[in-house]
């Protein structure tokens, strides 16, 4: 069995992530078809970024006035090239993406939504998640071991991070803290990130950091919750089965344009960015199902204030 991957995506997500699949540093398999220019590799390219890609492409060649068969005797490739871009069922070759472009007179603005591929996945998701979340007007997440990372406070997350196996140096585990904290200020820009959280009485419980960093953890959501952009709602353990048994779960939104809505989600196996929208319409009807087994947002207030006193002397 490979060993574990370093665990940098740790610092966006405030979860532990595993993959059984990769090693360090990370191997890249990609075989590609010098006939039709796809790229066979084992290396996930999420959904958004194909989708993205494809979105534009197609809507440069019907500007353009070009059949998938003209554009690809264009860029030297085969319709079925082309066609297979577009339906987001294979990812681009960057050689085959660069012809397109010019093809396609983009002047390289088609060329740089390329999705790439041969990137360590935790970095490229580290970096597109991070991203994504600093563009987004709001989000929806469910977390069921550990208090959302937009909460935390640092002595939490500090806390947190310290259980990451493998054991990493203090300087790496210092920048992952800072990059944790830096995406809080999602809440202190000109429009404020509007979140939505569900919390399971097991991540409130779970005392990462021991009794003190609890304390004050809990007093920092009561004051999270004054802020009218974000409403936390505990979901008890007394709810009993739920619709996100499967872990925890993030619902993007994007202004746009176009504006859409994404989801990441994670196993122990893989983490992956889907922008299906069948698949994120199904993500955000559980999480509204979520919302109304939850406890209310005043009775989730009581809840909280419950268990800090249950910490006190």
């Amino acid at each position: 069995m490979a060993p574990p991957c370093p665990d940098s995506y740790r610092a966006a997500t405030g979860r532990h992530l595993f993959s059984h699949s990769c090693s360090m540093p990370w191997q890249v398999l990609a075989f590609t078809c010098h006939t039709c220019g796809m790229a066979r590799t084992k290396n996930v390219v999420d959904d958004l970024a194909l989708s993205r890609f494809a979105q534009e492409l197609k809507a440069r060649r019907t500007e353009a006035g070009l059949s998938q068969e003209d554009l690809g005797k264009l860029a030297g490739f085969s319709r079925q090239a082309v066609g297979e871009v577009e339906r987001c069922r294979q990812p681009p070759t960057r050689t085959l993406a660069s012809k397109l472009d010019t093809a396609l007179g983009a002047g390289g603005e088609l060329l740089a939504l390329f999705p790439r591929r041969g990137v360590p996945e935790r970095q490229r998701l580290l970096d597109g998640y991070v991203s994504l979340e600093g563009q987004a007007s709001a989000i929806d997440q469910f977390h069921a071991q550990v208090v959302p990372a937009l909460l935390q406070t640092e002595d939490y997350a500090r806390a947190d991070l310290a259980g990451t196996v493998p054991p990493q140096p203090a300087p790496v585990l210092a920048a992952w803290l800072q990059t944790r904290m830096k995406r809080q200020e999602v809440f202190q820009r000109d429009r404020p990130l509007a979140a939505q959280f569900v919390v399971d009485e097991g991540a409130l419980r779970r005392q990462i950091g021991g009794p003190d960093v609890m304390a004050a953890q809990y007093v920092h959501i009561l004051e999270q919750m004054e802020n009218p952009f974000i409403v936390v709602q505990v979901l008890p353990f007394a709810a009993g089965a739920h619709p996100a048994q499967h872990g925890a779960c993030t619902i993007l939104h994007l202004d746009g344009p176009p504006a859409e809505s994404v989801l990441y989600v994670e196993t122990m196996a893989e983490s992956r960015i889907h922008a299906d929208p069948a698949t994120v319409a199904t993500a955000t009807r559980r999480f509204a199902a979520l919302l109304g087994i939850a406890l209310s947002p005043a009775a989730s207030r009581d809840f909280i204030q419950a268990l800090a006193a249950e910490g006190r002397p």
